[in-house]
């Protein structure tokens, strides 16, 4: 059970053979060890170099003879975790060259008031511009502390942002209480557009390659981030049209 279970690690069927002899009679001579393992004394010799090399056993000498006594069995565990960590940094970037063969969008669904706000995270770590079509009075109302930190991380990270916004008194209010700020610092312009003709009932916010959607609906505590280049792009182009065709404004 125990050597066919170090296959499983990596151990070949003489080395998993070789390496519990060891640890049952706690070093020896080749002699000694292929007379133990049952093998041939020259094999025997190759599985010794093979398991040193990999860290199972070291070897010294007694009375001028070699003698290969076996390292503590948790060695091991400290191998896999350390393969672990190699792998885990490793695979991303492996994952990376995939995609540059093959394109496969990257989506996340957000659930829940507390996963929403991983978008506004999200968006702190843009490198570029942050656009898109947001309702303050419902992302005020449904995220007030996500937004309230939004806002003030913003700031300090030199975010640059362009929003359209519905044309109403709650905008102008919420502006000049929350957001004078960004405008001040020339990191926030808002075009303000008939709610009538045009009513928010999700935020969209574009950025980098990335589009996110917020759910304004209380039964819908959801969001959704898609990272493709293509989709970003098209979905800037969209909002840069708006834009030009917005003529009332709150800032510039």
């Amino acid at each position: 059970m125990v050597k066919s279970e170090l296959n499983k690690l990596g151990f070949s069927r003489e080395e998993a053979n070789v390496y519990t002899v060891l640890l049952g009679i706690g070093g020896g001579g080749a002699g000694t060890i292929a007379k133990k393992a049952g093998s041939h004394r020259v094999t025997t010799y190759n599985t010794l170099e093979n398991l040193e090399k990999k860290g199972f056993l070291r070897k010294t000498k007694k009375n001028g003879v070699l003698f290969y006594i076996p390292v503590d069995p948790a060695t091991i565990l400290e191998g896999a975790e350390d393969n672990y960590r190699v792998a885990k940094r490793l695979v991303p970037e492996l994952v990376n060259l995939q995609n540059t063969r093959r394109f496969k969008p990257n989506v996340r669904f957000l659930e829940g008031k507390s996963r929403v706000g991983e978008i506004f995270d999200d968006m702190l770590e843009c490198k570029g511009e942050i656009v898109g079509f947001v309702n303050f009075k419902y992302v005020s109302e449904l995220y007030p502390d996500f937004l309230e930190n939004y806002n003030e991380e913003a700031l300090k990270k030199g975010k640059n942002h362009r929003f359209l916004c519905p044309n109403d008194e709650f905008h102008e209010k919420y502006f000049e209480n929350n957001l004078i700020g960004l405008a001040e610092n020339n990191l926030l312009k808002i075009f303000a557009v008939n709610p009538k003709q045009f009513a928010f009932k999700n935020a969209q916010y574009i950025y980098d390659n990335k589009v996110s959607t917020l759910s304004f609906d209380r039964n819908e505590m959801m969001g959704v981030i898609i990272e493709s280049a293509n989709n970003a792009e098209t979905n800037r182009a969209i909002f840069d049209l708006a834009w030009l065709g917005a003529t009332s404004f709150v800032a510039k």
